[in-house]
């Protein structure tokens, strides 16, 4: 009797951990596909002193909206407008500030609103990200 009551309770935990895998594997498949049907690309960021985050940028109009890759939730865990951001440098992969990221990006260190936040791209990603900051209307 308690042997049939312990392998029932391990089949119950063992259900519960598949459902709960499942339903976060379901939701990440969710946020890729919106974010990548919206013409999302990969892209790290890194506020402040924090550490690197990976995730998936998307320009909508004035704003680079960037959803952590890891996450529960579907909403844009950071909106930035072109008119915050300002670019202070651009650099290369640096082995020595940059190892939680792959070694093919390009950064860009930038001022936002009243912090620093970099920015990590793929060669293409960061020209587009440039050209995108550099085609904003004239300000008055």
């Amino acid at each position: 009797m308690l042997a049939e009551l312990e392998l029932s309770g391990l089949i119950v935990v063992c259900l519960l951990v598949v459902c709960a895998a499942a339903l976060w594997i379901a939701v990440l498949v969710h946020q890729r596909r919106v974010v990548a049907s919206a013409g999302g690309l990969p892209m790290a960021v890194k506020r402040d002193q924090q550490r690197w985050s990976n995730g998936v940028g998307r320009y909508a109009g004035d704003e680079l909206i960037w959803y952590r890759t890891l996450s529960l939730s579907l909403r844009p865990v950071l909106r930035m407008p072109r008119a915050d951001l300002a670019v202070i440098d651009t650099r290369a992969w640096d082995p020595r500030r940059d190892l939680a990221l792959r070694p093919n990006l390009m950064i860009a260190e930038c001022k936002f609103r009243d912090g620093e936040i970099s920015l990590g791209f793929p060669d293409d990603g960061l020209t587009g990200f440039l050209s995108w900051l550099e085609a904003s209307a004239p300000r008055f």
